[in-house]
Protein backbone atom coordinates (compact mmCIF):
# COMPACT_ATOMS: atom_id res chain seq x y z
CA UNK A 1 0.00 0.00 0.00
CA UNK A 2 2.89 2.23 0.83
CA UNK A 3 4.41 1.98 -2.47
CA UNK A 4 1.05 3.10 -4.39
CA UNK A 5 0.32 6.32 -1.97
CA UNK A 6 4.19 7.15 -2.82
CA UNK A 7 3.23 7.04 -6.50
CA UNK A 8 0.52 8.90 -6.14
CA UNK A 9 2.13 11.13 -3.52
CA UNK A 10 4.79 12.08 -7.09
CA UNK A 11 1.79 11.99 -9.45
CA UNK A 12 0.36 14.91 -7.41
CA UNK A 13 3.58 16.88 -7.36
CA UNK A 14 4.14 16.31 -10.70
CA UNK A 15 1.01 18.14 -11.65
CA UNK A 16 1.35 20.67 -9.25
CA UNK A 17 5.12 21.42 -10.42
CA UNK A 18 3.68 21.42 -14.12
CA UNK A 19 0.98 24.17 -13.39
CA UNK A 20 4.00 26.13 -11.99
CA UNK A 21 6.06 26.67 -15.16
CA UNK A 22 6.18 29.33 -17.14
CA UNK A 23 4.65 28.69 -20.70
CA UNK A 24 6.81 30.18 -24.22
CA UNK A 25 8.00 34.05 -23.64
CA UNK A 26 5.13 36.55 -25.29
CA UNK A 27 5.94 37.68 -28.64
CA UNK A 28 7.62 40.65 -29.17
CA UNK A 29 7.25 41.14 -33.36
CA UNK A 30 4.17 40.31 -36.07
CA UNK A 31 4.52 40.80 -39.56
CA UNK A 32 1.71 41.98 -41.84
CA UNK A 33 1.04 42.14 -45.60
CA UNK A 34 -1.13 45.01 -45.15
CA UNK A 35 0.08 48.89 -45.63
CA UNK A 36 1.74 50.62 -42.55
CA UNK A 37 -0.97 52.95 -41.77
CA UNK A 38 -3.37 50.07 -42.08
CA UNK A 39 -1.62 47.81 -39.56
CA UNK A 40 -1.07 50.97 -37.00
CA UNK A 41 -4.94 52.12 -37.64
CA UNK A 42 -5.87 48.08 -36.86
CA UNK A 43 -3.54 48.53 -33.71
CA UNK A 44 -4.76 51.61 -32.52
CA UNK A 45 -8.53 50.31 -32.72
CA UNK A 46 -7.76 47.25 -30.54
CA UNK A 47 -5.77 48.54 -27.93
CA UNK A 48 -8.78 51.39 -27.56
CA UNK A 49 -11.76 48.86 -28.05
CA UNK A 50 -9.82 46.90 -24.74
CA UNK A 51 -9.32 50.16 -22.52
CA UNK A 52 -5.77 50.81 -23.34
CA UNK A 53 -5.20 55.09 -23.50
CA UNK A 54 -3.33 55.56 -26.68
CA UNK A 55 -0.50 57.82 -27.92
CA UNK A 56 1.15 58.74 -31.34
CA UNK A 57 5.11 58.32 -30.82
CA UNK A 58 7.70 59.37 -33.44
CA UNK A 59 8.21 55.93 -34.45
CA UNK A 60 4.12 54.63 -33.55
CA UNK A 61 2.23 54.04 -30.97
CA UNK A 62 2.28 53.81 -27.00
CA UNK A 63 -0.31 52.38 -25.31
CA UNK A 64 -0.94 52.34 -21.48
CA UNK A 65 -3.28 50.46 -18.81
CA UNK A 66 -3.88 50.32 -15.10
CA UNK A 67 -5.92 46.74 -15.77
CA UNK A 68 -4.62 43.85 -14.03
CA UNK A 69 -5.44 42.12 -16.96
CA UNK A 70 -2.31 42.97 -18.31
CA UNK A 71 -0.02 43.27 -15.28
CA UNK A 72 0.57 40.36 -12.63
CA UNK A 73 2.18 42.14 -9.30
CA UNK A 74 2.69 40.10 -6.48
CA UNK A 75 2.44 41.15 -3.06
CA UNK A 76 5.77 42.18 -1.49
CA UNK A 77 7.41 42.13 2.07
CA UNK A 78 7.49 45.72 3.71
CA UNK A 79 9.16 47.12 6.81
CA UNK A 80 10.43 45.26 9.60
CA UNK A 81 14.01 46.90 9.28
CA UNK A 82 15.45 44.21 11.70
CA UNK A 83 12.22 42.97 13.53
CA UNK A 84 11.03 40.07 11.23
CA UNK A 85 7.92 40.24 13.29
CA UNK A 86 7.03 43.74 12.01
CA UNK A 87 6.99 42.37 8.24
CA UNK A 88 4.24 42.14 6.47
CA UNK A 89 3.08 41.54 2.43
CA UNK A 90 1.46 44.38 0.85
CA UNK A 91 -0.38 43.85 -2.22
CA UNK A 92 -0.36 46.63 -4.81
CA UNK A 93 -2.40 49.91 -4.85
CA UNK A 94 -2.64 49.44 -8.60
CA UNK A 95 -0.58 48.06 -12.02
CA UNK A 96 0.66 49.74 -14.74
CA UNK A 97 1.32 47.93 -18.32
CA UNK A 98 2.95 50.06 -21.23
CA UNK A 99 3.76 49.18 -24.74
CA UNK A 100 5.47 50.68 -27.12
CA UNK A 101 4.96 49.71 -30.41
CA UNK A 102 7.09 50.54 -33.74
CA UNK A 103 5.71 49.65 -37.60
CA UNK A 104 8.36 49.45 -40.18
CA UNK A 105 7.04 49.16 -43.58
CA UNK A 106 9.00 45.73 -45.00
CA UNK A 107 8.96 44.07 -48.26
CA UNK A 108 5.36 43.57 -48.92
CA UNK A 109 4.11 44.83 -46.12
CA UNK A 110 4.29 45.58 -42.24
CA UNK A 111 6.43 44.42 -39.21
CA UNK A 112 5.45 45.54 -36.19
CA UNK A 113 7.82 45.47 -33.06
CA UNK A 114 6.93 46.34 -29.51
CA UNK A 115 8.49 46.48 -26.01
CA UNK A 116 6.25 46.16 -22.80
CA UNK A 117 6.82 46.78 -19.24
CA UNK A 118 4.82 46.14 -16.24
CA UNK A 119 4.74 48.10 -12.96
CA UNK A 120 3.34 47.81 -9.48
CA UNK A 121 2.73 50.86 -7.22
CA UNK A 122 2.84 49.92 -3.53
CA UNK A 123 2.61 51.66 -0.21
CA UNK A 124 5.03 50.59 2.80
CA UNK A 125 2.39 50.81 5.49
CA UNK A 126 4.95 51.08 8.27
CA UNK A 127 6.03 54.69 7.05
CA UNK A 128 3.46 55.27 4.64
CA UNK A 129 5.88 55.79 1.77
CA UNK A 130 4.56 55.20 -1.61
CA UNK A 131 7.04 53.17 -3.99
CA UNK A 132 7.18 51.02 -7.33
CA UNK A 133 8.13 47.55 -8.70
CA UNK A 134 8.49 46.09 -11.81
CA UNK A 135 5.96 42.98 -12.33
CA UNK A 136 5.22 40.37 -15.13
CA UNK A 137 2.89 40.89 -17.44
CA UNK A 138 0.69 38.33 -18.25
CA UNK A 139 0.85 37.84 -22.02
CA UNK A 140 -2.72 39.18 -22.82
CA UNK A 141 -1.16 42.63 -24.08
CA UNK A 142 1.03 40.94 -26.09
CA UNK A 143 -1.53 39.03 -27.37
CA UNK A 144 -4.10 41.67 -28.21
CA UNK A 145 -0.97 43.37 -30.09
CA UNK A 146 -0.12 41.03 -32.31
CA UNK A 147 -3.47 39.40 -33.10
CA UNK A 148 -4.24 42.90 -34.48
CA UNK A 149 -1.19 43.31 -36.82
CA UNK A 150 -2.14 39.43 -37.96
CA UNK A 151 -5.85 41.26 -38.44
Amino acid sequence: MSMHRNGLVAAILAVLLAGCQEGPPPPESAASAAPEQSVESRVETALRGNGLTVEETANGLRATSISDRFARCDAVEVGGGDSSSARQFTPPESVSATADITFTPSGSGTEATWQTSYSGNYLNRENNEPFERACEGTGALEELIQKAVDG
